[in-house]
């Protein structure tokens, strides 16, 4: 299975997983909350275009975020 969050580790006391829409590290981000059956958690984000921050994560099923640039009305 591969795993579409990436775990940043800047401090090892507060790892974090994120997704990144092709913004970079600096962009803003926001906090989405994956209500898994096996252990609900948060994961950042910074893709504009989030419409949902209570959804199941892209690794428990979850539709990934759009990035930027890979807009499906762009295509």
């Amino acid at each position: 299975m591969s795993l579409i969050l990436k775990e940043i580790v800047a401090n090892p006391q507060s790892a974090k997983v994120y997704f990144d829409a092709g913004l970079g590290s600096a962009a803003p981000r926001h906090v989405h909350t994956c209500p898994d059956v096996k252990g609900a958690h948060t994961w950042e984000c910074n893709s504009p275009y989030c419409t949902s921050i209570e959804e199941l994560c892209p690794d428990h099923g979850g539709e990934p975020p759009v990035k930027v640039g890979r807009e499906p009305w762009r295509r």
